[in-house]
């Protein structure tokens, strides 16, 4: 397949009219800024046109396609392997979403001659008592619930935070009576005390006056533990973020029913066959694949194999086929559909990658560039990423630039862009003054807690191979030990409909005032956010039109009303100096700071913060839908530099971004250290070291997370 894919007049999202070439049967690389159009490219055109193209011969509710292009030649069918993780159904695991488990279920079900209705887990009677299918319990989590350093008398349960006077209260009335120093903060108390105020019941009742919002109130009843599972207060129920999953003991995570345990294939249950790690579970199928003669069987086990052999080739040999897909990080989970790609007996595909080796360690770089490489030799690839080590292998390389946004979307000199990412960048560090001792122990999925050192007030960097429970030290554990924390994680920014960067940088509410000051009108008659009177009453503020249902494909229209600023259209004629709102909300960050200056210093400030982040080219009205996944992390890094907290936990932040913009992040990151926080950073990038007074290498000892590097 010598000839080369071509697409021309392409114009989607920021993309400038340009032209590209794709060779077949090799690596293409696109490279570029954050915002500058990679995904569009890569995604949202070249893969949506081999998508469609496909699809468009046979399916029924094939949507109209978003790419705006002039026309495209020697297109081939199109599979996009994203990272990102969305799915957030704790029954869709690895087994499921790949549809193995019908395939295993076949083998279990003619091997011991069963119904297949058996074996399946949608069915009640064939679930766990105790867990009914889920493999875990959500417990009560007294690691999550105690605030360690807080004194018992001002109350360090932390799910006991309405109404803190009556609990506060109540506490020094039961250690009192009991002979416990409520001075001492929960660290310092003995075993047995801690246990008494956990899992303790008073023997008389207390009456106890407390204040109760602008009043007081008035509540006797007994002293009972957090632990006891018994209110104090009529109708209190612990928040979800205080429990904590434990592996049921029941099944032990299988999910099936006690009675499935004594059906077994090559001495293993369904259950434990789903539970078994990959690479302890290839013995077994190699046994089954021994043992069996009918050819219909002997075929779903090799797929089974050529799955789990690849999923091993590419360092997932821990995963298990009950494995919950929302547990994966996105880099594992676009692992898994390139094993799926892999295995599959389709050839001369067009595969678009992102970030592939993103989150990972020098050795799982590696193979999964030799499996990246080895993907080219039977179909096209096309790779997003920023790694230097798919220069040397592409045979086609797309840079994009100059900048993002507005001022990106064009085809630059690729050379020129990869000659100006390689220049080192420097920086000076806070060195760690001291160290902080991080012990906890306590189950967390397959783990049984940390025991690391992380430097007080200075930038940490942890690294460890995927999967061993860097996104989970931060994401699980670190909550439960630093009382003021703030974890930051690499998925979309939450907010509604009419989200916008000037409500992600705080800035909607102060635009506003200006306006209602110089006109002498409500806020809210200059607000665009629902309900207000300065809304765009046809499109409800959101700035477009929504049709279809859950049925048909939806379609955006931009509404011609407000012109997709979600504006009441009365307000173009309020303007101040020559500026109406309609005006504001189409400037970029860069034209803002000009037309501000002088006029609002706190509007300033934002804008400038984002500016120094490398965001001048978003505009002020742009949805926050909208944003890329390199944009979307500095935003929330920004909103982050407004929190009281003292330790931050960033999860992969460099993600995404050109080594220009990481260094950008990096001395964002450092002014927080100089305010006296701690940074703790997870992230893979090439050459990002030097940035950091501490680097720890987690490894996993005994279900123990550490730190190699003390050894």
């Amino acid at each position: 397949m010598g000839e080369t894919i071509n697409i021309w007049g392409i114009e989607t999202n920021n993309l400038k009219n340009i032209e590209i070439e794709i060779e077949q049967n090799a690596v293409n690389l696109i490279v570029g800024p954050s915002g500058s159009g990679k995904s569009s490219l890569a995604y949202d055109t070249i893969a949506q046109i081999g998508q469609h193209e496909f699809l468009s011969m046979f399916a029924d509710d094939i949507s109209e396609p978003a790419y705006r292009i002039k026309g495209y030649k020697n297109m081939v069918a199109a599979v996009p392997i994203r990272q990102s993780n969305f799915n957030n159904n704790l029954r869709s695991t690895i087994g499921t979403y790949f549809g193995i488990n019908r395939n295993i279920i076949l083998i279990y079900s003619s091997i011991l001659e069963l119904n297949e209705d058996f074996f399946i887990l949608n069915k009640e009677e064939n679930l766990c008592d105790e867990c009914h299918g889920l493999g875990y319990i959500r417990t009560l989590d007294k690691n999550r619930l105690i605030n360690y350093d807080v004194p018992l008398e001002k109350n360090p349960i932390r799910c006991w935070n309405r109404y803190k006077d009556f609990y506060s209260q109540i506490i020094q009335q039961f250690c009192l009576d009991n002979g416990i120093d409520s001075k001492k903060t929960f660290r310092q108390l003995t075993n047995k005390e801690k246990t008494m105020i956990l899992y303790g019941e008073s023997e008389k009742k207390y009456s106890v006056r407390y204040k109760k919002n602008l009043s007081f109130s008035r509540r006797t009843t007994k002293y009972y533990g957090i632990m006891t599972g018994k209110p104090m207060i009529v109708n209190f129920v612990p928040a979800m973020q205080f429990f904590s999953e434990e592996t049921c003991k029941c099944c032990q995570g299988k999910k099936y029913s006690l009675q499935h345990e004594q059906y077994k294939v090559a001495s293993l249950s369904i259950g434990a066959f789903m539970t078994m790690p990959f690479e302890q579970l290839q013995h077994y199928i190699e046994k089954m694949l021994s043992e069996t003669t009918d050819s219909s069987l002997l075929f779903v086990l090799n797929n089974i194999q050529k799955f789990v052999s690849k999923a091993i080739d590419l360092n997932l040999g821990y995963l298990f086929f009950h494995r919950a897909i929302p547990t994966l990080s996105g880099g594992e989970l676009q692992r898994l559909r390139m094993v799926q790609v892999l295995s599959t007996q389709l050839s001369n595909l067009l595969l678009v990658l992102d970030e592939p080796l993103a989150g990972l360690s020098g050795e799982e770089k590696k193979s999964v560039f030799e499996c990246v490489v080895d993907l080219a030799k039977r179909h096209t690839v096309v790779i997003v990423d920023h790694s230097d080590i798919f220069v040397s292998v592409s045979k086609k390389i797309i840079a994009l630039g100059e900048s993002g946004g507005v001022n990106g979307g064009f085809i630059i000199d690729a050379k020129k862009y990869l000659a100006k990412q390689s220049i080192k960048n420097t920086i000076n560090i806070l060195p760690v003054q001291s160290m902080e001792r991080v012990s906890i122990h306590n189950p967390v999925y397959s783990y049984e807690g940390v025991d690391i050192e992380i430097g007080k007030e200075c930038m940490n960097l942890i690294t460890g191979h995927s999967g061993i429970g860097k996104s989970t030290l931060l994401r699980e554990y670190f909550p439960q030990y630093f009382d003021h924390y703030l974890y930051i994680n690499p998925k979309p920014l939450l907010g509604n409909k009419n989200s916008s960067v000037s409500t992600a940088l705080n800035i909607s509410i102060d635009i506003s005032n200006l306006f209602a000051v110089k006109h002498k009108k409500d806020r809210r008659f200059f607000s665009n956010q629902t309900g207000c009177e300065g809304m765009c009453p046809v499109c409800m503020g959101v700035g477009y039109i929504e049709y279809g249902n859950g049925y048909d494909a939806k379609i955006k229209l931009l509404c011609k009303d407000c012109a997709g600023t979600g504006f009441n259209k009365t307000l173009q004629k309020y303007r101040i100096n020559g500026k109406n709102v309609f005006d504001i909300w189409n400037m970029t960050i860069d034209e803002a700071i000009e037309y501000f200056s002088g006029m609002d210093n706190k509007i300033i400030y934002h804008l400038e913060e984002a500016n120094s982040l490398l965001l001048g080219h978003l505009r002020i009205g742009q949805p926050i839908a909208t944003l890329s996944g390199g944009e979307n992390i500095r935003v929330k890094i920004l909103k982050a530099m407004k929190s009281t907290a003292k330790v931050f936990g960033v999860d992969e932040p460099f993600k995404g971004l050109s080594n220009t913009e990481i260094f950008c992040v990096v001395q964002y990151l450092n002014r927080l250290c100089r305010k006296d926080r701690t940074v703790i950073v997870v992230d893979h990038s090439e050459a990002i070291e030097q940035y950091f007074a501490k680097h720890i290498e987690l490894t996993c000892d005994n279900g123990i997370l550490s730190d190699s590097n003390k050894y």
